[in-house]
């Protein structure tokens, strides 16, 4: 977006989802799962994602969160996020607290 010039240091994208994750404390989650619900929100997320990175500063750190398991959700939207913000961002590890709280991610599917 022309004319935005406030850039910030944390941008966080707490993207909606399609909750697969929450399986275990919502049965009906589990129930109705359908691979089309992620693809129907990848493209969403992917802009949400593409938009925080838009306003993260030189040198900020960005959050990418959703509650699925699904890697459309997940890593098909920080992949193509990296794919086209290519040599201005890069992943980096989670802090070692946080790692602790989950597990890798895939690298191809």
């Amino acid at each position: 977006r022309t004319g935005w010039k406030q850039k910030y240091d944390k941008v966080l994208c707490d993207v909606p989802c399609s909750g697969d994750g929450t399986g275990r404390k919502k049965r009906s989650v589990v129930r109705t799962w359908d691979v089309r619900h992620g693809l129907g929100l990848h493209a969403l997320q992917l802009a949400i994602l593409n938009r925080g990175l838009e306003l993260l500063g030189y040198g900020g750190r960005l959050v990418y969160s959703t509650c699925s398991l699904n890697p459309i959700e997940c890593e098909a939207v920080v992949s193509a996020a990296l794919a086209r913000h290519a040599g201005l961002v890069r992943l980096v590890a989670a802090p070692a607290w946080a790692r602790d709280l989950s597990t890798p991610g895939l690298a191809s599917w």
